[in-house]
C-alpha cells in the first residue's frame, strides 16, 4: 500500500498496484474483524461466566 500515492493526480494507478492496493486493504479488513469477532465473544463468554 506504500508503494503507490494517490498525490499525482496527473498519472492513474497501475492495474497492478490498484490490485495489490485492494489485497492490503482486504487483508487488513480481514484482521480486524477477526480480532473484534474474538473480542465479542471472549466478552460474551465473560458476561456468561459472570451469571
Amino acid at each position: 500500500m506504500n508503494d503507490y500515492r494517490f498525490i499525482n493526480i496527473d498519472q492513474e494507478p497501475t492495474e497492478e498496484q490498484l490490485a495489490q492496493l485492494m489485497r492490503e486493504v482486504a487483508a487488513e479488513a480481514k484482521e480486524r474483524h477477526d480480532r473484534a469477532h474474538a473480542a465479542y465473544f471472549a466478552h460474551i463468554r465473560q458476561m456468561a461466566q459472570a451469571l
